[in-house]
């Protein structure tokens, strides 16, 4: 299972942002062989995206095709945000934010290592194997 990072899901709905094409071939792989999570954060930050940069017509009809695909979904609950504080006073000094934190939260509550991001804060984590398709490059080799 890996963890998608809203601005791959920007990119890839975004057809006129220059990292489109990478995004989208790497997405559609990763589709089509393993599980994709999010959380309820990445949501509404992609919904906030499209709709604020293609109008609320065109946004809305594509968060809802996002929303059809076949992803994990973890919810941001009262406890997540507890520990998302934890992960964000451990690694603010970093570049990581608060949003940025909840990710990290729900990829510590579904076991998962690897995300997917073009945010180059995350390569700071130490546990966390990032795989940024744009510059065609993981953090941390294995």
């Amino acid at each position: 299972m890996i963890f998608i990072d809203s601005n791959m899901w920007c990119y890839f709905f975004d057809e006129s942002a220059r990292e489109n094409k990478k995004v989208v071939e790497f997405v559609k792989r990763i589709l089509e062989k393993e599980e994709v999570a999010i959380n309820t954060a990445v949501i509404t930050e992609i919904a906030h995206f499209l709709i604020k940069n293609l109008g609320p017509v065109n946004g809305k009809k594509k968060i809802e095709t996002f929303l059809e695909f076949p992803l994990v979904v973890r919810d941001v609950t009262y406890a997540d945000t507890k520990d998302s504080i934890e992960l964000l006073c451990q690694y603010a000094h970093e570049g990581i934010g608060g949003r940025d934190a909840t990710l990290l939260s729900s990829m510590k509550k579904l076991g998962i290592q690897r995300i997917a991001t073009h945010d180059a804060a995350f390569k700071k984590v130490e546990w966390a194997d990032v795989i940024d398709p744009i510059q065609n490059n993981n953090s941390k080799e294995h």
